[in-house]
């Protein structure tokens, strides 16, 4: 593993909290430096906080989240687990705080410690607390994002039961598929911003890879819930345009490094054909009770 993202998935284990300014020192004495006070609501357990992370061993920068990632890191607040995890703080983190967490590199359990430093090396670690997630708020931010869209690129779809917006612009002449069928699908994925991240038909985004229909059966959480929803309302044959929510596409953690988190994705997808699948098994009947003796 890279040495870059050993820090930034191990950071994701150190985490403090506070407010003010100077010098200061965690519960297990960790030292800390506040940057930035934020304003925004405070974090609990159970919370999930969007965060930029920038790693540094003594002064040398070794990474950070902007540029590995892209985006903020979704981090699950949680009950600290040992002296170095700085979790223990974080009930008194805010939305906007931003702190840098010096650790002794020697003070670190041997197998927690990074294979690149040495006694006497400092861990610098920076977060920078950008948002507090919230699926609600996320919903919001995407129909936002998906009117916008339509609007722009002047797209007539209507939103479907699951909350997929389709646009059909060819009218297949089939039936549509139902849970179990297999479905073959030619597609184009790309962001809002119209950045192409996979396609079924482009020879540069799958070299070496036959230009062929993907196939997978419907209804069966082989895909992302967006496409089972989006596909299985059209007819074979069908030629449309899915737009999906984050929320049914990969959500808060993305698929690094062409999708970040919380995209909402458009497709270009074909229904090229369906083939008959096994029905999904009957729900076991419970016994009938037996009568009871008088």
């Amino acid at each position: 593993m890279k040495k870059n993202n050993y820090l930034l998935v191990a950071a994701l284990g150190l985490f403090a909290a506070s407010c003010g300014t100077g010098v200061k020192k965690t519960p297990s004495g960790i030292e800390y430096i506040v940057h930035k006070a934020g304003s925004g609501a405070q974090l609990k357990i159970g919370d999930t906080a969007l965060v930029n992370v920038t790693q540094k061993i003594n002064d040398s920068l070794l990474g950070s989240s902007r540029q590995i990632v892209g985006a903020p890191i979704p981090v699950l607040v949680s009950k600290p687990m040992d002296k170095f995890d700085l979790m223990e703080g974080i009930a008194l983190l805010h939305e906007g705080d931003s702190a840098t967490f010096i650790i002794p590199w020697d003070s670190l359990p041997p197998m927690q410690r990074p294979p690149f430093g040495k006694k006497g090396d400092k861990l610098k670690i920076t977060f920078q607390v950008d948002s507090k997630f919230s699926t609600a708020a996320q919903k919001e931010k995407d129909e936002k994002i998906i009117k916008e869209y339509l609007e722009k690129n002047k797209i007539n779809a209507t939103k479907n039961a699951e909350g997929v917006y389709v646009a059909v612009k060819e009218e297949g002449t089939g039936a549509t598929p139902n849970p179990g069928d297999t479905v073959f699908v030619h597609y184009t994925g790309k962001l809002t911003s119209g950045k192409v991240f996979d396609s079924s038909q482009d020879s540069t985004l799958r070299p070496g890879m036959p230009l062929e229909p993907i196939k997978f059966p419907i209804g069966r959480g082989f895909v992302i819930k967006g496409w089972d929803a989006g596909l299985s309302q059209l007819k074979k044959g069908s030629k449309a345009t899915l737009v999906i929510p984050s929320t049914l596409a990969y959500g808060l953690q993305g698929s690094p490094p062409a999708i970040p988190g919380n995209s909402v994705l458009v497709f270009e997808v074909q229904l090229v054909d369906v083939k008959p699948g096994a029905p999904a098994p009957a729900a076991p009947v419970a016994p009938a009770p037996a009568p009871v003796k008088k």
